[in-house]
């Protein structure tokens, strides 16, 4: 897909890849969300913990399950945050741990709004955008 495709004011999130992904069943997508909304929390605190530690293999361990959940809701630009944080884990580059969390909290349009912006007959909004 060209990058022009994209929503401009979200590139952290690929609406259509991610009806494509589910075959465009907004039940199915819907499900995934829901696990989403549910699990991102213990995850992210999860995240959190490691890298208030300074411990790189759990800051490597936490930061990579994550980057999972967010690639297959094709949320790129977060998955790559997280990422970031994943390779530093593994370089043992505790002393930028703080910062690339802080920066993960401040990337545009965090995936968790999918979750936070309420809902609409049943299907979740993206920044105010329902998959319709």
């Amino acid at each position: 897909m060209k990058e022009t495709e994209k929503d401009s004011s979200d590139l952290s999130f690929d609406q259509r890849e991610l009806l494509a992904r589910v075959d465009n069943d907004r039940e199915l997508l819907h499900d995934l969300l829901t696990v989403f909304k549910e699990e991102f929390p213990r995850y992210l605190q999860a995240l959190r913990v490691a890298v208030d530690a300074g411990d790189g293999k759990l800051v490597a361990v936490a930061a990579h399950a994550l980057k999972g959940m967010l690639l297959n809701l094709a949320a790129g630009q977060a998955a790559a945050a997280v990422g970031r944080l994943e390779q530093m884990g593994r370089s043992g580059e505790a002393s930028g741990f703080q910062g690339a969390f802080a920066a993960l909290s401040r990337t545009a349009a965090w995936p968790w709004s999918i979750c936070a912006r309420g809902m609409d007959p049943g299907l979740p909004c993206w920044t105010g955008r329902c998959l319709r």
